[in-house]
């Protein structure tokens, strides 16, 4: 039987996607961060993002591994 508290894994695709949206926004982040004289916001923004991005990749390279 299959424990209740086990999360469902998240699909690829949805993986994927959020990867995209996550570079995307980094992206912008860092050239308003550049355009706006170095905004400590866009910075931030563009950091985090940029960490989103890197967690994504990671759960990607764990679900290919898997199967």
């Amino acid at each position: 039987m299959e424990d209740q508290n086990t999360p469902r894994p998240v699909s690829l695709t949805a993986l994927i996607a959020g990867l995209v949206i996550a570079l995307g926004v980094a992206i912008w982040g860092g050239i308003q961060f550049l355009n706006s004289g170095h905004s400590l916001g866009y910075g931030i923004v563009a950091g985090v993002s940029i960490g989103a991005a890197y967690a994504f990749l990671n759960q990607i390279r764990v679900r290919r591994t898997e199967k």
